[in-house]
């Protein structure tokens, strides 16, 4: 069930891979493709070695991991609502705005002088 050669990432600068430990060991591929074709070349998914956690490799300028979480939970993927994990969610959202806002900011100008063109 595990593929760690599988990557439909396109392995941006800004790419993440977070580890979530998920209550049920029994996610199919099919599951983990189903929720990969909403954002294919933003998201891959896989399992790993043991089956109780889930790497999830994405682009956090593009998604943000609280929307991937609702995408789980849309074909019953379920991660262990822990209050850590609810930190750790947090956190990921704030660095994963944090991401967005610096990929689709402008450049500033170097050395405070005014930008060209």
């Amino acid at each position: 069930m595990s593929h760690p050669d599988h990557q439909s990432n396109s392995g941006t600068e800004f790419t993440v891979c977070r580890k979530v430990r998920i209550v049920t060991s029994d996610v199919s591929e099919a599951q983990l493709r189903l929720v990969e074709k909403r954002s294919p070349d933003h998201l891959s998914l896989g399992m790993d070695n043991q089956g109780d956690k889930l790497r999830v490799i994405y682009d956090p300028s593009v998604l943000s991991f609280s929307q991937i979480l609702a995408w789980l939970g849309e074909a019953g993927i379920a991660p262990t609502h822990t209050w850590w994990f609810r930190l750790k969610s947090s956190f990921y959202d704030f660095t994963d705005s944090n991401c967005a806002a610096q990929a689709h900011a402008k450049p500033k100008g170097c050395c405070n002088k005014i930008p060209k063109g």
